[in-house]
Order: structure tokens, then C-alpha cells, then sequence
């Protein structure tokens, strides 16, 4: 049976719970004799170790308004995105560009254990006419392949990472402002589906968001379930 050290103060309820029994052997705020009985520390009561414990409600909280602040600085992005391209699709003028210059960066990272990824970053001139007057301007792509890393080499070689998204003297279609001819966007296939209707780019962002929500509701869980069970002791 639990003797309580000088100066430890019993508590007024007895609780055979869970939580008493995790805070009996994983703190020195409280103890548990394995009767019910339980005994404070000094400095210590029920009250403050529900604010101690109570504390994941806290840290839920903080990352849900950093997710979903994320979410939503994505979703207008998406949105804006979007807007840009349709108001351009409409209301520009289609042309050719014409690949110039290419540049490639490579880089790889651990995915997870097993795989790595492999990334293709693509940038390039590109110029086009208005009003015979040649327009330049730079675009970007991105790529990601990811490969079994037990079944590659160690050593990443070219042939691991994608190919680079053009090359030079590539013909690609595009939509440029005429008033401002330097403002342009390459023709995207889902854009072009998802144009006047809610782009599949925010749908993404909304799954996105719903599942990484699931880690700080998780959190506020147990920290209310904390709070209450730690009002028991």
C-alpha cells in the first residue's frame, strides 16, 4: 500500500480510473494506493493537473488554426488561379510560344523508408508575337517521380528522375492579355475542363485539409477527456 510522504494531501473522492492509474506511475503529481485512494503532492490537486493535462486542447486548437489557415490561403490560391486563367481564356488572344533557352535542376530526397523521390524542375524562355512584336517571357514546371529504393542503385543517375518538360524549340499554346501582352498563361488541360465551374485544385485543398484536421480534433479529444477525468482524481 502507497504511503504518502510528508506533506502529500489525500484526496477527498476515490477513482479506480485509467487516468489515475497513468498519472499514479508516469508523474510525481499524484498517487494512486490501487484502492481508489488517491494523494497530491504538495502544490498539487485535481485542478491543476486538469490544467496540466488540459493543455493538448490547447496544442489542438493551435494547429487547427494553422491548417486551416493554410487550407485557406490554398483555396483562394486555387481560386485566384483560376480566375486568372478563365479571364485570359476569354478575353485574350490565343497564340504559339516558342521554347528558348531551357534550363534543368535536379534534386532527390527519402520519401519514406524504401523510396525515394525524384524531382525535375524545368524553367524556360519562351516568346511569342503581338502585333509583330515579339513578347518574352519565362515559364516553370515541376516534376516528381517517386522509385523503390531497394530496387535502384544508391546513387541517383539521370535516367531516375523525369525527363525535363521542354526542350529547346518546343511550340506550346498560350492565352496573353492584349492590352498587356506580357501577361500570358499556357494553355492547361484542367483548367480548361474545370473553367466556369469549381476548379478540382480546391477540391483537393478541402480533402486536404478535412484530413489533416483529423490530428488536432484528436488532440482537443483528449484533452477535454484529460480535463474530466482529471476532476475525478
Amino acid at each position: 500500500m502507497f504511503e504518502p510522504p510528508a506533506g502529500w494531501r489525500r484526496s477527498e473522492q476515490q477513482t479506480s480510473s485509467k487516468f489515475a492509474f497513468e498519472m499514479s506511475n508516469t508523474t510525481n503529481w499524484y498517487r494512486n494506493d490501487g484502492y481508489g485512494n488517491g494523494y497530491f503532492a504538495p502544490g498539487w490537486d485535481k485542478d491543476r493537473i486538469a490544467r496540466r493535462t488540459g493543455v493538448f486542447r490547447w496544442i489542438g486548437l493551435g494547429l487547427a488554426v494553422v491548417i486551416v489557415f493554410v487550407g485557406a490561403v490554398a483555396f483562394m490560391g486555387q481560386f485566384e488561379e483560376q480566375r486568372s486563367y478563365d479571364r485570359l481564356r476569354s478575353e485574350g488572344v490565343s497564340a504559339i510560344g516558342i521554347i528558348g533557352s531551357v534550363a534543368v535542376e535536379h534534386s532527390s530526397r527519402r520519401a519514406r523508408e524504401g523510396s525515394r523521390q525524384y524531382t525535375t524542375t524545368t524553367s524556360a524562355f519562351i516568346t511569342y508575337e503581338h502585333s509583330s512584336e515579339k513578347i518574352e517571357g519565362r515559364v516553370e514546371h515541376t516534376q516528381t517521380r517517386t522509385r523503390d529504393f531497394l530496387s535502384t542503385s544508391k546513387v541517383a543517375s539521370s535516367d531516375q528522375y523525369p525527363k525535363p518538360f521542354w526542350r529547346e524549340g518546343d511550340a506550346v499554346e498560350l492565352y496573353y492579355d492584349p492590352e498587356h501582352p506580357e501577361d500570358f498563361v499556357l494553355q492547361h488541360a484542367y483548367k480548361e475542363l474545370d473553367a466556369g465551374q469549381m476548379p478540382r485544385g480546391v477540391l483537393l485543398v478541402l480533402i486536404f485539409t478535412g484530413v489533416f484536421l483529423i490530428v488536432p480534433v484528436l488532440f482537443i479529444v483528449v484533452g477535454v477527456r484529460n480535463v474530466r477525468r482529471a476532476r475525478e482524481l
